[in-house]
């Protein structure tokens, strides 16, 4: 493996991953809207600031549409440099350098002082370059765990990257793939520390709960009208 390559791959992966398309529009649509301070203002009047700029935020305050599109430029945002190194170096990982270092510039982007998303979209993007049968088997999975078996819609948002290395280690068998899909998991699950630390103290002092957190975001609410769909008895 050539270390200026692999240098390339992640450089090229961050460099292209650090573009924030949540900004950007939303100061198209929106410019006396500042997406660094957004808030959930919740049905007791208090406010819980969100910590991670990305689609999920943008969706609170240009809509669902809108978060919708920027969620798919951030899938796309992953998936280009990834595919690039994959068409070019079918032999090598590369690629996954490429995605690894996408995910991380979503996450901390050199553009706006390395505050960016959870890292979700472009995971997903990464991953569907990786193995695109894994990522609609593991997704449809964490679908069902989460609407019907375990009936929380948490599980809905979150399990599907995890059993994506239930995939690879099982399917796979690949050590590189396995470590990519652990060493992303990771990063999203850093990223996400700030938002649950701030989360779960609001939720302790009464502030908040998930379901009236869930309400405020168009992909929860989607997620709970499902949820609540399969709750309802069967005649």
């Amino acid at each position: 493996m050539d270390s200026s390559l692999l240098l390339l791959a992640v450089l090229s992966g961050y460099l292209i991953g650090s573009l924030s398309f949540a900004r950007l529009i939303a100061r198209a649509l929106k410019p006396e809207q500042d997406l660094n301070q957004v808030q959930i203002h919740l049905d007791s009047g208090d406010g819980h600031r969100l910590r991670a700029v990305g689609a999920t935020t943008a969706s609170i305050v240009l809509g669902a549409k809108w978060g919708g599109i920027i969620a798919l430029l951030d899938i796309i945002k992953a998936f280009v440099p990834t595919l690039i190194f994959r068409l070019i170096f079918p032999d090598q990982i590369y690629y996954l350098f490429a995605g690894a270092g996408a995910i991380a510039g979503h996450i901390w982007p050199l553009y706006h002082r390395f505050r960016g998303g959870y890292g979700l979209s472009p995971a997903l993007g990464a991953f569907l370059v990786m193995d695109p049968l894994g990522v609609l088997v593991s997704n449809a999975l964490a679908l069902f765990l989460g609407l019907v078996v375990l009936r929380d819609a948490v599980i809905v948002m979150v399990a599907g990257t995890w059993l994506m290395v239930l995939w690879v280690w099982l399917v796979r068998s690949d050590p590189a793939m396995i470590i990519f899909v652990l060493v992303a998991n990771l990063l999203l699950g850093f990223a996400a520390i700030p938002e649950l630390s701030g989360y779960f103290r609001d939720r302790r002092s009464g502030k908040v709960n998930i379901d009236e957190a869930m309400q405020k975001f168009p992909m929860g609410r989607m997620i709970q009208k499902y949820f609540l769909k399969t709750m309802k008895p069967r005649d």
